[in-house]
């Protein structure tokens, strides 16, 4: 129940990180971490085999991030904006998401080894 509502609340700040991005100056970068907060408050929730939430929750982020964040946003790249301020908070992105998604196929494994441990275990037994 607790990774439940704890799922529904990722999805919900990651959606409420939405309206801050799409303003310009220092709102887009509190809605641009708001974003990555809410990326491993769903990585949390999602660590029991519940995906649903990681991915409902990277996919905003995904489309935050690069559509409608005002100060990172794709169009940016084209338009010869400041390439260092951009590609630090990409990078930043793709290291907050690695690990978030490294952290859930660290239980899964986990979850999958302690599994096949218990059939070979009972396979062994009389």
């Amino acid at each position: 129940m607790l990774y439940k509502i704890t799922g529904w609340a990722a999805i919900a700040l990651s959606l409420v990180a939405l309206f801050p991005s799409h303003q310009t100056g220092a709102l887009s970068v509190i809605g641009f971490y708001i974003c990555l907060f809410s990326l491993l408050i769903g990585a949390f929730a999602s660590h029991l085999g519940h995906y649903f939430y990681y991915r409902t929750v990277f996919f905003v982020a995904l489309m935050n991030v690069f559509i409608i964040n005002d100060g990172t946003h794709f169009m940016l790249l084209i338009e010869q904006s400041d390439w260092v301020y951009i590609g630090s908070m990409y990078g930043i992105f793709v290291v907050v998401g690695s690990i978030c998604s490294f952290l859930i196929r660290r239980e899964d494994t986990a979850q999958l080894n302690q599994k096949r441990y218990e059939t070979s275990q009972n396979k062994l037994s009389p």
